[in-house]
């Protein structure tokens, strides 16, 4: 928080995910993707970003969801 200070920013509110929200953050990008490849299932990245939806659920239940979670910080100048 030292920092939005340093950058002569006042933090107003912070909004920080639960366990919860996080994961519904998570899930949501990936049925945007699957809508996506819905209607573009020939374009260029299709194949990297469905081989990607392949490994991301279990990836992220192993490796990142103890680990990682968002925030959002709004800010105000001095």
């Amino acid at each position: 928080m030292q920092r939005f200070g340093d950058l002569g920013r006042d933090l107003l509110e912070m909004v920080l995910a639960d366990e919860d929200s996080g994961n519904r953050y998570v899930t949501a990008q990936w049925q945007s993707i699957r809508r996506w490849l819905d209607v573009h299932p020939g374009d260029e990245p299709a194949p990297a970003f469905r081989a990607g939806l392949d490994t991301a659920p279990a990836g992220y239940v192993r490796h990142q969801w103890r680990y990682l979670s968002w925030g959002v910080f709004p800010l105000r100048r001095r």
